[in-house]
Order: structure tokens, then sequence, then C-alpha cells
């Protein structure tokens, strides 16, 4: 189940792979108390789900907390790290009309928020805020590797990841999910491959890209970001590479969004737009003062030597480069990225005329662009249910 953390950072670090982001008790983190800076206004509380443990690509939350700015929003955040990677859709999305209690929002990234559209249909959730976009793919071990480390296949475009009589092992976490291996053959396609006379292995790590490859357990990890897992697997000793996906026929999903239950947002949305705004804000601050946004990360998770202090430098000067200044999605964007799912078999989509470019119900840009409140969500999201939706 969702659980809430408090933060204590033991004195000594655990041993364990990512000893720095695995550690559990991290919510208090971001934990308010207190009133707003000068104001007699009680915070409002927000809890909101990571999908993934705590690492830089979350860095703006931590500046909101660290800054004052989900304080001068009115907000009162805690964040919490989900069991599971895909916990949080069925809290927010369980409870049809009424709100979910137990959670505001939570991180995605654009693909799984798509798919959870047209896997659990219609106003179940709304995505609403973009605060990352990074560069990513499919990374593979380099041919000629400086350590010890052989690759059992000898990668240098993507149509090399599927040669005919050879077994590809692809390490991704929704395996043995068709997704991972849509992304492959995508890219060896576009490349003018082909993966009939591969036999593909679905291999399921989780998150852990690197360790799948170092351990032999995989030939090639998707879906990799650049700021972080290149900089990662270099600092073991493996030399890596990657495919960016949106050069070889795959749309740009290397992107973190937060989503909510759309009947919350119509019923509560100051709220949301506080925490966008708030998000703004950090991202503007980590900007114009980079230096001291990489200390704010240092003062709250501390490295233990001087190796994952030179790991940690390089994902953080990759990372700070990733928050975008804007918020929104376009519908070309979803349209072009509900095309290829659609095209890959990931999701079913109803019979329409998908060549009228439309906004999809599953996505707003009224908070990044600032033209929300109470009434106006509630006419595009629920009217049905309009005597719940209130004014902000």
């Amino acid at each position: 189940s969702l659980h809430s953390m408090m933060f204590a950072f033991p004195c000594g670090q655990p041993s364990s792979e990512l000893s720095l982001f695995r550690v559990r008790s991290l919510a208090a983190v971001l934990l308010t108390a207190g009133l707003v800076r000068g104001s007699e206004t009680t915070p409002v509380p927000f809890k909101l789900s990571l999908e993934w443990f705590w690492n830089p690509d979350h860095l703006p939350f931590l500046v909101a907390q660290e800054k004052g700015f989900f304080q001068d929003n009115n907000l009162n955040v805690t964040i919490i790290e989900p069991d599971d990677h895909f916990e949080p859709v069925k809290h927010l999305s369980a409870n049809g009309a009424t709100a979910p209690e137990d959670l505001d929002a939570a991180v995605t990234e654009t693909i799984h928020l798509a798919q959870d559209r047209y896997t659990l249909g219609a106003g179940k959730l709304l995505g609403f805020s973009r605060f990352l976009h990074t560069l990513g793919g499919v990374m593979y071990p380099e041919a000629k590797q400086s350590g010890s480390f052989k690759p059992r296949l000898t990668i240098q475009r993507p149509r090399d990841m599927c040669q005919p009589g050879k077994q590809l092992r692809i390490q991704y976490p929704g395996a043995p999910g068709i997704g991972g291996i849509a992304i492959v053959k995508s890219m060896v396609e576009f490349d003018g491959g082909s993966c009939n006379a591969t036999e593909i292995i679905p291999v399921n790590e989780g998150f852990f890209h690197t360790k799948a490859l170092i351990e032999d357990k995989a030939d090639v990890a998707t879906l990799i970001f650049a700021n972080f897992e290149l900089p990662e697997a270099r600092s073991k000793g493996l030399d890596v590479s990657f495919f960016d996906l949106k050069r070889y026929g795959v749309p740009d999903i290397c992107q973190l969004v937060l989503m909510a239950n759309p009947q919350a947002v119509s019923k509560s949305p100051s709220k949301f737009r506080g925490m966008n705004r708030a998000l703004r804000e950090a991202i503007d601050w980590i900007k114009l003062n980079p230096e001291a946004a990489k200390e704010v990360w240092y003062a709250k998770f501390p490295v233990k030597d001087s190796a994952e202090k030179s790991m940690m430098d390089d994902i953080l000067g990759r990372t700070l480069y990733m928050f975008p200044h804007q918020q929104d999605l376009s519908a070309d964007y979803w349209a072009g990225l509900e095309a290829w799912l659609s095209a890959t078999e990931q999701i079913v989509r109803p019979n329409m005329d998908h060549s009228t470019l439309r906004s999809p119900d599953y996505w707003t840009n009224d908070l990044a662009f600032e033209q929300i409140t109470g009434a106006t969500l509630a006419a595009k999201r629920c009217a049905e249910a309009s005597d719940a939706c209130s004014a902000s």
C-alpha cells in the first residue's frame, strides 16, 4: 500500500545497489508544517506519489520545499514512494466520480498516462503538468570495453539489436508486456532491419537497467533516461551508449508529468494550480541558480565517497538542463503518441476519425496556461457532476 515515510538518513550508508536512493524513509523531505509565510491561512494538505524512488529527476519538488514555494502557494506537501511503479494509478482511478482521499496526484510518464487511459477508460485520470523532458531510449554496452565486460552482441546501430538466428534479451520494467519490445522493434525497423528471425527474451529487473546489463541478464535496456543511466553505468565501469527514441521512429516519451483524478481537480482547482505554480517557480530558480540547486540536493542526500560524488555531479549536471519552463503538451504530441501506441498494438482506440486533431480527454493545459477556475474546468471535465465542482 502507499505509505508515508519520515526523513531520517542513517549515519552509515547502506551498501546495496543505488544505496543513495534506496532509502525508504524520505517523505518528510517535502513535508511542510506551520502557516504560509506572511499569512494566517492554514496550508492545504497535498499528497503526491513519485513514480520511483527519489532521484535528481525530482529535484524541483525538493527545491520547492526548501525555498518555500509550496508554502507560498498555500500547500502542505507530503511526498511518498510507491511500493510498485503502477500502484498510484489504482488509487487515483479507483473511486470513479468520488475523488480519492488518500492521494492527490502522482508522477508518471506520458506513455503510461496514455496507456492507462485506454486500459481504464475515460474520466479516470487527468494529466496536468510536465516537469521533466529528457533524452532517452535504448541503452546498450559498446563493443569495445575498457574493462573486462564482454557484450554478447556487437551493436553499433539500431538494426544491430535484432540479428538473424541470435537471441536478444531486452530489459524493461513492464516485461513481459509488449512495451519494451515495441520500442526496440520500431527502432530496428526504422533503421531498415527486422526482428522476425530473432528470438526476443523480455527481462524485468525493475528500473535497475545498469544492473541488468552489468550482470549480463540483458543485452539492451529500455526505457532509459540519458541524464541518469548513462552516468550511472559509466561510473560502474560499463562503457555504454544509447539510441535516442525520437531519431528512430518512436515518440518522445521520456517526459515526466503529474496526473490526478479529474473530479478531484474539478473540485479543488486552486490546490492543483498551486502545485503547478510551485513547480514552475522551483524550475525557474534551478535554472538561475544551478550550483545552489546541486547543494540543495546534497544537503538532503549526502554522498558516501568520492566515486559516488563524481557520479552524482555528472547526473545532476545533466539533469538540471532537463526541466522545461513550459508545462504544457500539445494535441499534436498526444495524437502522435496514440498513433504509435495503436500501430504497435499497445492500446485499442475506439472507431472514430483519428485524422482530425483533438485534445485528449486525459490531459489539460488549463493549469499550465493559468486558464483554470473551478467553473471552467467543471464545464470541460465534469459537467455531469457540476454540483460537486466549486470555483477557485
